[in-house]
């Protein structure tokens, strides 16, 4: 399911004479700004897990992201050195922030470990989960047909009681884009994270348990 909605912020300003208030600050327009984007989210479609009493602790870093990923635009890869951004489209947040929270809760739902995100530093843990995102990019074909999402996405799982690391894949999907608009481009990445999700989830079931 694609979650999406419509922000658009006005700033308006009084303008007595020829002298404009302070308060209205430097960047002031008038009139309409155009349509607003669409924003997206990515949203986790799996169960969600309770707290699981016996099961490893497990931190999960914040992603590192490609050049030119961390952001709330939507990447267009146009080759292999050159990218923009889609129009009129945006994330509803950093990308790192949404493929964290997806990972946390498609990992927590498919093993028996308990995972922290983001305010979990303090917390005694057995391993440190880190990702990388390599790719998250839409990839317009010669044809329309041949439009695609790009996601591959790399793991790291270190125990931290000796530093050890346990395990370091990488995951990759293409799904091809039904039609060159935001919604349609935001479904495909929805279909690859959860196609990565499943396989990702299999790996970490069977290594988390080194954490314990």
């Amino acid at each position: 399911m694609i979650r999406y909605y419509t922000e658009k912020l006005k700033f308006p300003c009084v303008l007595a004479g020829s002298f404009l208030l302070a308060s209205c600050g430097p960047l002031i327009s008038f009139g309409d700004d155009g349509p607003a984007d669409d924003v997206y989210t990515l949203h986790y479609e799996g169960p969600l897990k309770s707290e699981s009493p016996t099961g490893p602790i497990i931190y999960v870093d914040s992603p590192q992201m490609v050049e030119g990923l961390d952001g709330q635009s939507i990447t267009v890869r146009i080759d292999q050195n050159r990218r923009t951004t889609l129009a009129g489209s945006s994330w509803s947040a950093h990308l790192s922030d949404l493929v964290r929270d997806y990972v946390t809760l498609a990992l927590g739902a498919t093993s028996g470990a308990n995972l922290v995100g983001g305010g979990g530093l303090d917390i005694k843990a057995g391993c440190r989960l880190g990702t990388k995102v390599w790719a998250m990019d839409y990839v317009p074909g010669a044809t329309p047909g041949e439009d695609r999402v790009e996601l591959a996405i790399q793991f790291s799982l270190v125990r931290l009681s000796d530093s050890k690391l346990l395990s370091h894949p990488t995951f990759s999907e293409t799904v091809h884009v039904q039609a060159a608009n935001g919604h349609s481009i935001v479904a495909a990445f929805e279909t690859a994270m959860g196609s990565a999700a499943q396989k990702y989830g299999r790996w970490f079931n069977a290594e988390s348990a080194a954490c314990g």
